[in-house]
């Protein structure tokens, strides 16, 4: 059975009071059936909250960073601790861990892993070096041809093509350093060049974690020509 990456947005852990506590209950129920899953958890709103003291202490990127990506484990490992009662879970915290574990039989669970590069652009990179289908989760319904949080009639698309995906993100999502994006630039070009399986779907809806494991027809699917 072809493995799967589950990028799982930081934003979505803290989006109603006991978000945390469903999203495992789900993944715990999501790894009694399917072993072959490596997630990924962003650091979300605290991360940003976090880098946001830091840059007003003047420190370095570099420094911004890291923090980011310790932010990140802090939300996956939380995950991992609950997980690894029930399964055989793997909590990664590098690439190099990552590469040496991708074959086992363990379900691995990471947050950020290299500086400068976002957990949206781990979770490609990780399904590029495993022949794996992405599954992001986010807080919209999919893909969108303008941002449906500002414009009512925005459309969704059921599926669309990564240069046509390009496209609308160009237009529609800022790209500026440290704002949120769908998919950043590198992300993007991890998805071009190795044309993986990539689909975007509502997580705030916990059970379509669910659903999209089992490949049924929500959010947007990314093709390639």
């Amino acid at each position: 059975m072809r493995k799967i990456v589950l990028k799982l947005g930081g934003h979505l852990l803290f989006s109603k009071p006991d978000s945390f506590k469903d999203y495992v209950i789900v993944l715990d129920k999501v790894l009694a059936d399917f072993k072959n899953l490596f997630i990924v958890v962003g650091g979300g709103q605290k991360a940003r909250d976090y880098i946001k003291l830091g840059r007003e202490l003047n420190l370095s990127e570099a420094y911004l960073d890291q923090l980011g990506i310790m932010i990140s484990h802090v939300n996956a490992f939380l995950i991992y601790s609950y997980l690894i009662r029930n399964h055989r879970v793997k909590f990664v915290t590098s690439w190099e861990e990552f590469i040496e574990l991708a074959g086992s039989d363990y379900a691995l669970i990471s947050g950020g892993l290299l500086p400068s590069i976002s957990t949206t652009t781990v979770a490609c990179l990780m399904a590029e070096a495993t022949n794996a289908m992405l599954l992001y989760a986010t807080d919209v319904e999919g893909v969108y041809d303008k941002d449906p949080k500002k414009h009512a009639d925005a459309k969704l698309f059921k599926e669309i093509e990564i240069e046509d995906l390009i496209k609308v993100l160009r237009d529609t999502q800022d790209m500026r350093a440290g704002q949120y994006k769908l998919f950043d630039q590198h992300a993007l070009d991890i998805m071009k060049r190795s044309k993986i399986p990539v689909r975007v779907f509502n997580g705030l809806n916990v059970e379509n974690i669910i659903r999209a494991i089992k490949n049924e027809n929500i959010g947007t699917l990314i093709y390639y020509k």
